[in-house]
């Protein structure tokens, strides 16, 4: 049986919209139109640019704080994300905890490269799956 992660509103809280805002103001510096950033349960943000559809979904990894440790060779999403993987011009950006640096990964990535395992956390001891990503096929970026 897969085990999620419960959903924590104070977590949501700190985290949605500060994500969100991070990210939606980096891609309006690359000429994208933000036309939806409505919890939708679908992707966080909706964007066009030069007539395409563009589909972002944001997380903060609250445990990364400063430089990516060495020790991290991959990248977890969680594996309840695959629901967005029928999305075209999808692109998941995991953000630092000061959102100051993110992991890009194009959803072909967790299509194509990435693994699917459990993995402990501290809200899920067991049970969770996650797409696992070498650090080697995502783009480590600023966000400043």
């Amino acid at each position: 049986m897969t085990k999620y992660k419960p959903f924590d509103r104070n977590l949501y809280a700190l985290a949605d919209e500060k994500g969100k805002g991070v990210v939606s103001y980096l891609l309006e510096k690359e000429g994208h139109n933000i036309t939806s950033t409505k919890e939708n349960y679908k992707c966080d943000i909706v964007t066009e640019k030069d007539g395409t559809v563009y589909n972002s979904e944001v997380e903060i990894k609250f445990s990364w704080k400063e430089i990516w440790p060495d020790s991290w060779e991959e990248i977890r999403i969680p594996y309840r994300k695959k629901k967005l993987l029928d999305k075209e011009n999808l692109t998941f950006y995991v953000l630092r905890a000061d959102c100051k640096q993110a992991w890009k990964i194009d959803a072909d990535v967790l299509r194509n490269k990435a693994t699917v395992k459990e993995a402990s956390n501290r809200y899920v001891r067991k049970g969770e799956k996650f797409f696992h990503i070498p650090v080697k096929h995502a783009l480590l970026i600023d966000m400043v």
